[in-house]
């Protein structure tokens, strides 16, 4: 127990206890609850009922985490032969295979975007670098030096070699052959450059006046779109703009149709008809089939027979069914 004091004016005026605990005691004290609540509810994931990685975590019991997994370098796919691009990301199966020493090794199993094939890639400690087991073809990509314009990075046999002294002098003499060889280049280079550089007031009238030109551009950009109303600024016409136009069809007949009848039901009731209604309506349709002649109609249309002749011979039988024909007068 450790006491406090509130010093004013250097009198003590209140005196009050506190108890101060250690960090080593507070780190006890929260592993003895979390032992608890463990022996309690039976973890964390069982207490609320699911993982805390949820679905990447479904294949756990097995070893496997569900991870993001981006493609090292371009490859060939083994199901259909498409290049799968440097960065691409995949849901990919991650889980241990073996170890080099002390350091893990890897395998990630993934499916290609392109025909769902099975590609698997691990880790090389040894190398330190991804390697294809199955399912796809690293693309090999060999360039020129002198056309890149760039260097050739020694061997890992070389940067060994490089310990060695003897080898470490004529290597010192290959680089001086080289650099000699290159020398003409280097200072062709340099002119160039100087010459380009070397009046800097030509170099900044010709900067501002392209400036001052795009200005003007953008600004009757900006004033044409203002005048159809448009919020963006329209670029300048050009022929794949104007092709892509052409090559939009409008909807067809059949399109127009079809949003005629979406839209007659839109506006229909959503109520059904009366199954009641709708029988009654049906019966009163099969009645007046029935009771109507077809000779006797048409002898009514031709003005040969009079309606009571109609009613008269609608109720006779089919069979002896005779139109009664009235005399004119």
């Amino acid at each position: 127990m450790f006491y406090y004091a509130l010093v004013f004016d250097g009198f003590v005026s209140l005196w009050f206890p506190c108890s101060r605990r250690s960090p080593q005691r507070e780190r006890i004290t929260s592993t003895t609850r979390r032992n608890g609540a463990r022996r309690r509810y039976g973890g964390l994931n069982k207490f609320h009922g699911q993982h805390a990685l949820r679905e990447r975590a479904r294949k756990l019991d097995q070893g496997i985490l569900i991870i993001r997994f981006e493609m090292p370098y371009h490859i060939w796919c083994g199901g259909c032969n498409s290049m799968i691009a440097k960065g691409v990301r995949f849901n990919a199966e991650k889980k241990q295979v073996g170890n080099y020493y002390s350091t893990k090794i890897w395998s990630f199993t993934m499916k290609a975007p392109c025909c769902k094939n099975e590609i698997v890639i691990q880790t090389d400690p040894k190398n330190t670098e991804y390697v294809i087991i199955s399912g796809a073809q690293k693309k090999t990509e060999d360039f020129d030096v002198e056309d890149a314009e760039t260097l050739l990075l020694p061997a890992d046999e070389d940067r060994d070699k490089l310990a060695d002294p003897m080898y470490r002098l004529e290597h010192q003499e290959e680089d001086l052959r080289k650099k000699k060889e290159a020398e003409p280049v280097l200072v062709r280079l340099q002119r160039l450059s100087d010459s380009r550089h070397s009046d800097d007031y030509a170099l900044n009238r010709s900067l501002r006046d392209r400036l001052r030109s795009q200005k003007k551009r953008v600004a009757e950009e900006k004033k044409s779109a203002r005048k159809m109303g448009l919020g963006v600024r329209l670029l300048p016409p050009s022929a794949e703009d104007a092709a892509a136009a052409a090559s939009v069809k409008f909807a067809s007949k059949f399109e127009k149709s079809r949003k005629d009848k979406r839209a007659a039901i839109k506006a229909a009731s959503i109520f059904p008809e009366s199954s009641s209604s709708a029988s009654k309506g049906k019966l009163d349709l099969a009645m007046k089939r029935r009771t109507i002649n077809p000779t006797v109609a048409s002898a009514l249309m031709a003005g040969r027979a009079k309606p009571s002749s109609w009613q008269s011979a609608g109720s006779t039988s089919s069979r002896t069914r005779m139109p009664v024909l009235a005399a004119r007068k």
